[in-house]
């Protein structure tokens, strides 16, 4: 190598020691720099994201807790079936039978407006802190009515 060395001229070796800068920095560039901001690109792009979904995170256990107190702290409570007697009443529903079963209450309506009766549920669940179990519905005669078959209600 040394003997190749000396034989080339004063041009051809300064070509060989700026073509192995070069290749140096060519190197450098793909097997360090490249790498290391592509991974600061995407350590950036997760830290966005973990961003962001703490702040829904927040956003939504601060909602969670304030549903939960407001549940909570419902003066008005009380038993599931007056829970139950005292919002459909509010929502225009009549209930024809309800019978307790353990923890739950079954409850049927024979003639009700499916949109408030959807209504309905979505205050039990979101105000009263009661989830459906089970509902079993058929049509009746008249468009947009449904006859309440069946509904078990829980406290959640």
């Amino acid at each position: 190598m040394n003997a190749w060395w000396q034989q080339l001229n004063i041009r051809e070796k300064r070509l060989v020691i700026s073509m192995g800068f070069v290749f140096i920095i060519f190197i450098f560039y793909n097997l360090v720099w490249q790498p290391l901001n592509d991974n600061l690109v995407k350590a950036k792009d997760k830290l966005a994201r973990q961003e962001a979904l703490l702040t829904w995170v927040v956003d939504n256990t601060a909602r969670y807790q304030q549903i939960k107190k407001n549940s909570k702290g419902d003066k008005r409570g009380g038993s599931l079936s007056s829970i139950v007697n005292r919002t459909a009443n509010q929502h225009q529903l009549t209930i024809t039978r309800m019978q307790p079963q353990g923890n739950d209450l079954q409850v049927w309506i024979d003639t009700a407006s499916f949109t408030q009766l959807l209504f309905w549920l979505e205050h039990l669940a979101s105000n009263e802190a009661l989830k459906v179990k089970a509902i079993d519905l058929t049509n009746t005669e008249r468009a947009g009515e449904v006859r309440v078959r069946r509904l078990q209600l829980s406290k959640i």
